[in-house]
């Protein structure tokens, strides 16, 4: 253990050392510290890969705004969404071992698993989760609104969500795909997915540091907080775990760790000459299986990045003449993104713990523009005078809300409390406290306020300003109860219907 320490820390600082011969990236501390502090961002983590090295893995700022403790190359973030890369690379694994096949039913390993249509049940592949085809809508509340932590109860709910589309229709962003992604693994190995991604993924490649969940970062001493700017000032915000829908964005890490796994994806699925990943896999992953929607053409404000495509938990674009392989990580409190252009094998990634995703994905534009040697571009600068208008329209918007949260609330018209059933989304309890009346969505606690005949708004709590739910409207019986509550948690879908118990 101690010698494999010792090479660890030899690696370190050898590509510590190359990176300050590196003139591309002379002086990219002064740039990325201007972003943190126009966009309020407290910190972030980096890591550079080229060929086989690593070029550079660093923290800037503070993990911890109050206790000043500043960000290094080791501190724990959440990466949300990149999660789905780790996921879907298992099951890439698995097929290379042939105990899959991506053109089978996912039902075939995931007993009693069924869907909202005939066609889903019938037709549905595992290549089409893993590239995002198979018209799920994206139902985030059904999973986080009203959270499980049993997979398979999980699951379950999957058979009362409606599709948006038809099966390989279109591209859909769906948590749900990746979540059946990781179960499928699991039915495989009989093992849980967090067993999985540690023996076949972050033992091999020495993620050492790497872990998942809340747990995870409460275990660890070097972690980072999450914050959320509001009134222009990063304020603390709650980890956030997402309980069974792991798979699909559970993962913490830290610049150096994922460092070791982007290296591996720019070596065609290697790491220290051994093979991690199948080839043929990584050929596929980064190959576009799904095409992405037309608001990625190119235009007169980002020419030169277009055509996006989804493969397997990538999303493949064209970035100025360069074949871009990237992906995004959201999760309260913290974003990331991870991108390699294959060709140059270069890699980045940048962890930031601020919950816009602006910050991130400007550093990774100048890093970015740096490797690949293009003409400096001013993100900073277009991102500052983008924020112009909406700046003076929120200030007016929030003028507005505040003055109208601080009149007394009157008397509601007839009593909502109770529980409301749907067998996607679960319960949602409505109960009364003192006079007012009160629901808990998202780990949140909502106060409920009525705003015109049957619709109400659920407001927070710490934050009387702002909605913690979409409205609530209510239907009442002949005798005047309320025994239906819809609301309206997809876009392109009906109001989600809930009974009243």
């Amino acid at each position: 253990m101690k010698t494999l320490h010792l090479t660890f820390l030899f690696f370190l600082v050898f590509s510590y050392s190359h990176a300050q011969t590196n003139d591309r990236i002379k002086g990219i501390e002064t740039l990325i510290e201007k972003v943190l502090e126009s966009t309020k961002t407290p910190g972030c983590a980096i890591a550079i890969v080229e060929g086989e090295h690593i070029l550079y893995a660093n923290g800037i700022g503070f993990r911890d705004i109050e206790n000043k403790l500043k960000v290094d190359a080791n501190t724990l973030f959440p990466i949300g969404s990149n999660t789905k890369t780790f996921t879907a690379a298992l099951l890439g694994i698995y097929r290379d071992k042939k105990l899959l096949s991506f053109d089978e039913h996912p039902s075939k390993y995931i007993p009693n698993l069924k869907f909202y249509t005939d066609d889903l049940n019938s037709n549905l592949t595992i290549q089409d989760i893993l590239g995002m085809r198979s018209g799920l809508a994206l139902h985030d509340a059904a999973w986080s609104g009203l959270p499980l932590d049993d997979r398979n109860l999980l699951i379950n709910r999957i058979k009362f969500l409606q599709p948006t589309s038809k099966l390989r229709e279109k591209w859909n962003y769906s948590n749900w795909s990746y979540l059946l992604a990781g179960a499928i693994g699991e039915n495989i190995t009989k093992q849980s997915w967090e067993e999985n991604v540690k023996e076949s993924l972050f033992k091999p490649l020495q993620m050492n540091r790497s872990n998942f969940g809340v747990p995870g970062l409460l275990s660890d001493q070097n972690v980072s907080l999450g914050y959320q700017v509001i009134d222009n000032d990063p304020n603390k915000v709650d980890y956030r775990e997402i309980s069974a829908m792991r798979p699909a964005g559970a993962i913490n890490s830290s610049a150096t760790d994922m460092a070791n796994w982007i290296l591996t994806w720019v070596n065609n699925g290697k790491f220290n000459d051994r093979e991690i990943l199948p080839k043929n896999y990584i050929s596929e992953a980064i190959y576009p299986q799904t095409v992405m929607p037309t608001g990625y053409l190119p235009d007169e404000e980002y020419n030169g990045i277009y055509s996006a495509n989804y493969g397997y938990g990538w999303i493949v674009t064209n970035y100025q003449g360069h074949y871009r392989v990237e992906h995004g990580g959201s999760i309260d409190g913290f974003r990331s993104t991870v991108v390699f252009f294959p060709n140059e094998k270069i890699g980045i990634v940048v962890l930031t713990n601020q919950s816009d995703y602006e910050p991130a994905l400007i550093i990774r534009n100048i890093l970015s523009d740096r490797m690949l040697g293009l003409k400096d571009r001013k993100w900073l600068d277009e991102y500052q005078q983008r924020l112009e208008p909406i700046k003076s329209a929120s200030t007016v918007s929030n003028k507005f809300v505040k003055a109208k949260t601080k009149t007394s609330v009157p008397k509601l018209p007839y009593d909502i409390s109770g529980k409301y059933l749907n067998g996607g989304y679960g319960q949602l309890d409505i109960f009364m406290e003192g006079k007012a009346y009160y629901t808990i969505f998202r780990n949140r606690k909502l106060r409920i306020i009525h705003k015109e005949n049957n619709v109400f708004h659920a407001v927070r709590v710490d934050a009387p300003d702002r909605m913690g739910m979409p409205a609530l409207h209510f239907k009442r019986d002949e005798n005047g109860l309320s025994n239906l509550l819809f609301v309206k948690f997809e876009s392109e879908l009906e109001p989600i219907r809930f009974e009243r118990q």
